[in-house]
């Protein structure tokens, strides 16, 4: 034990005095009698026998030899060296990514940030940066330990990378040329190349805590289809067994169905899933009822709009049945000189298709069909039960006036009259198309009331399902808002977290959480006047739970100055002092006792 003011000991010199005390007390005998009236008025002070007794050690002079001991240590300030990470400043680097979320690994740095956060003061300055998608300070050169410890609390882990490059590039921006500056990262490392290393005058703390975990790691639009919006969804098994899970599929918060994966360890699952949304709503994949180590990648959330338009060319000799058609589609536009989406051959020569197409009466067939004749005024004799183009359509009143007979192996005809197909869905080089072996004009198709949605389904089809997402990006990313001048942005995240932000906002940066962000825009009187959502999803790398060591180099300072911290024994001295001294008061007067009070005794004759 060593003391940072030795000299307090000479405060031991305190017991001669007390010893000598002791020595010259009186031993008069004590005496108890009936009455000391008789005795008034002859009383007469005498001095000791014996001034000098010999010493007689009792409990209460041992007592107070002890807290004269205990008073001098501790005005001596023992100590004692502890090692520690922190130096005259350190700037703790935390890890704030997905991965982070695995198992506790951020629990266990923020714990022992807080630990170390006790040690701020004068001579140990702290700065916290938090590692996350967008790197930022939380606390710069904090000498009092509650400051430190109010930025650590802030600290969340979210579904983003870590930036651990910018992190550290603005915890060097810290460092001041009065004394040496160190950089504490606690992370679990990240992907490898998320830093320049080694990383100079650094420690890395590693984090690597692990469990088996599910994940899912894709979920998006861009599927086609007709009818029901068609999503695609991905899950992996990270565990190192075999896993059953069931994804639960919600629209605005209502489960509309699930799928079941069973996946071997280290396997990925792909399918397609239908779902009845559109536009405008938010739907959610979740793990049903499964907990792992990482449960914050255990859903998935986009928001639906209708896409893009869809634009079309038709080339031959085209009709303006087909131009009000384009004109009147909604979502549908012509191309205006660039390439189309989707290709109208009406007549002329089908074998330039290279795009989905829909294909009327050419006079040269597209690849793989042969005319062999024509059909004067076929009627219609068979429609394709089921099928979704068709569905709710009646086209047996159709009146046509010829149609090419045409030998298709491979296309699927959807109206017939009797064996002649009219109307054929296939492919032409890997292309959608859609074949109608008669000439529109030389039918009354075009005046029925069926033909304008009979023609935005064969679009629809040909083009895909145009549902997509929107709003939709990695965890992290900032949301751009609109908010009206004068007005508010009110915005609410997936832990229902509210934020206000004022009208000279146009972007919402605190995404890190994934799952749907609801916008609410106020006027100047906090009349809503419009809203909005956005979705962020988990980044699918920080699912792997993968831990690494960053190469590290020491920081180049003096022993004495970082690598031990002085510990005072002062707390645990006074309390063992305050208990010293209500001891020797206890025994001082006599051990006293409660007394018993008795109120209604009872006499006993």
């Amino acid at each position: 034990m060593s003391f940072l003011a030795p000299a307090a000991l000479g405060l031991l010199a305190l017991s001669v005095p007390l010893v000598v005390l002791y020595m010259l007390r009186s031993r008069r005998q004590r005496l108890e009698v009936p009455s000391v009236l008789m005795w008034q008025g002859e009383e007469q002070f005498v001095s000791a026998a014996l001034p000098w007794q010999r010493l007689k050690i009792t409990g209460a002079l041992l007592l107070q030899l002890l807290a004269i001991v205990g008073f001098a240590v501790l005005l001596g300030r023992p100590f004692f060296r502890e090692q520690t990470l922190l130096g005259p400043h350190t700037v703790m680097v935390i890890d704030s990514s997905g991965s982070m979320a695995t198992a506790g690994r951020l629990d266990a740095a923020l714990d022992q940030a807080r630990k170390l956060a006790g040690d701020a003061s004068d001579a140990q300055l702290v700065s916290v940066v938090e590692a996350g998608a967008q790197p930022r300070v939380l606390a710069a050169f904090a000498r009092e330990p509650d400051a430190v410890l109010t930025a650590i609390d802030t600290i969340r882990a979210g579904g983003t990378s870590a930036n651990l490059e910018g992190a550290v590039r603005l915890a060097r921006g810290l460092a001041t040329p009065d004394r040496p500056t160190t950089l504490l990262i606690l992370s679990d490392g990240g992907i490898p190349g998320a830093v320049s290393e080694p990383v100079a005058d650094a420690r890395h703390v590693l984090y690597d805590a692990g469990g088996d975990n599910v994940a899912i790691t894709g979920f998006g639009t861009g599927v086609p289809g007709e009818g029901a919006t068609r999503l695609f969804l991905e899950v992996a098994n990270f565990s190192v067994g075999p896993e059953t899970v069931r994804v639960s599929l919600l629209v605005d918060g209502l489960e509309v169905g699930s799928v079941d994966f069973d996946l071997e360890a280290g396997q990925r699952r792909q399918d397609v899933v239908s779902v009845d949304a559109g536009p405008g709503q938010a739907v959610t994949a979740v793990l049903a009822s499964f907990e792992d180590a990482n449960t914050l990648d255990n859903t998935a959330s986009l928001v639906l709009s209708a896409g893009t338009d869809l634009t079309v060319t038709v080339t031959g000799a085209g009709s303006p049945f087909l131009d009000a058609l384009v004109d009147s589609v909604p979502g549908l536009r012509p191309a205006a000189g660039a390439p189309p989406d989707v290709l109208i051959v009406d007549g002329g020569d089908a074998r330039i298709v290279d795009r989905p197409a829909w294909i009327i009466a050419p006079e040269t067939p597209p690849t793989g069909v042969t005319l062999m004749g024509r059909l004067e005024e076929p009627i219609i004799t068979y429609q394709r039960p089921g099928e979704p183009i068709l569905d709710g359509l009646d086209l047996s009143s159709i009146a046509i006036a010829e149609a090419d007979i045409v030998d298709a192996p491979g296309w699927l005809p959807l109206v017939r009259a009797g064996d002649v197909p009219l109307v054929l869905l296939g492919e032409v080089d890997g292309h959608r198309a859609m074949y109608f072996t008669f000439d529109l004009v030389r039918s009354n198709l075009p005046v029925q009331v069926t033909f304008p949605i009979l023609g935005a389904r064969v679009l629809e089809w040909l083009g895909g399902n145009r549902v997509a997402a929107t709003s939709t990006a990695p965890a992290g990313t900032p949301i751009g808002l609109t908010p009206p001048a004068a007005g508010i942005s009110v915005v609410t995240a997936p832990n229902d977290t509210v934020s206000t932000l004022q009208a000279e906002a146009t972007t919402f940066v605190a995404t890190e959480l994934p799952g749907i962000y609801s916008i609410e825009y106020r006027d100047s009187e906090g009349v809503t006047v419009g809203t909005a959502v956005a979705a962020r999803q988990f980044v699918a790398a920080e699912s792997t739970g993968s831990a690494r060591q960053i190469s590290t180099t020491e920081p180049d300072v003096a022993e004495a100055d970082e690598g031990s911290l002085l510990r005072e024994w002062a707390p645990q001295i006074l309390a063992a002092l305050l208990a010293i001294i209500l001891l020797e008061w206890w025994v001082a007067f006599g051990r006293p006792l409660p007394s018993l009070r008795r109120d209604n005794a009872e006499v006993v004759t």
